[in-house]
């Protein structure tokens, strides 16, 4: 009788430390699957929020001002962020998320004043994706140095005024017109600014660059990276038009 009130204790015990077990193992499931549904919340918010980075852009009518910040934080990101990155971000660049790439288009027959393109001289089709902004690099060379040499406010508005300021043929104001709206470079004669000259062919330059703020562009389509939901490929056309 004694052996079989030990043998009943023991089996209770057992069976106590089985459910114990069992709740334990219940309680860690619990953890476990609030644990990953909390990740993925997190995750999924995170994935909103860089979209929603990108998606102001997905419309109709966006300025060229607008378009050419988007290439650089586009470049930002596939720096701090993407396999294509050079650097470490706050989420460090093990995350390896795909690269962004930003494709437009433009007509470069458009945004010149005359019949020769000093500025977009190329088929006017533009890829940017990996770490380095290849569309700034093929003008900011230009930009800068035009800048640099007449200041920026007077380039401003010198493009604004170019059929006052550089007519075809000599006309008896036309050295003082350009004097009065140049504010740091200045000439002395009608040589100085005729067709040709570099002067002339400064300013039409940046005049290119000054349409290219100014156009509107059309998004045409965007994609998704089908694992993590992010943005990866937007495309931009010219519209034709200009604010």
């Amino acid at each position: 009788m004694e052996n079989a009130s030990k043998a009943l204790i023991m089996a209770g015990s057992v069976l106590i430390a089985l459910m114990i077990i069992g709740a334990l193992l219940l309680m860690f499931n619990s953890i476990s699957n609030y644990q990953q549904t909390d990740t993925e919340s997190a995750r999924q918010a995170q994935v909103v929020q860089f979209n929603n980075g990108y998606s102001t852009y997905n419309r109709k009518n966006v300025r060229g001002s607008d378009l050419y910040s988007l290439l650089n934080k586009a470049i930002d990101y596939n720096r701090r962020e993407s396999s294509a990155g050079t650097g470490w971000s706050d989420q460090g660049q093990s995350l390896q998320y795909e690269p962004m790439t930003i494709k437009f288009s433009i007509t470069p027959a458009d945004f010149r004043i005359d019949s020769t393109n000093r500025l977009f001289t190329g088929s006017g089709n533009y890829e940017i994706s990996g770490n380095t902004n290849t569309f700034e690099n093929s003008i900011k060379a230009k930009i800068d140095n035009l800048e640099n040499e007449y200041g920026q406010e007077s380039l401003v508005s010198l493009s604004s005024n170019i059929t006052r300021i550089f007519p075809d043929t000599e006309e008896v104001d036309t050295v003082e017109q350009f004097n009065k709206i140049s504010k740091r470079v200045t000439v002395s004669s009608w040589d100085e600014i005729k067709p040709g000259s570099q002067i002339r062919n400064d300013v039409y330059t940046y005049y290119e660059y000054i349409q290219f703020k100014r156009a509107y562009f059309d998004c045409e389509s965007v994609e998704y990276n089908q694992e993590t939901g992010r943005i990866v490929e937007m495309v931009f056309k010219f519209t034709g038009k200009f604010n």
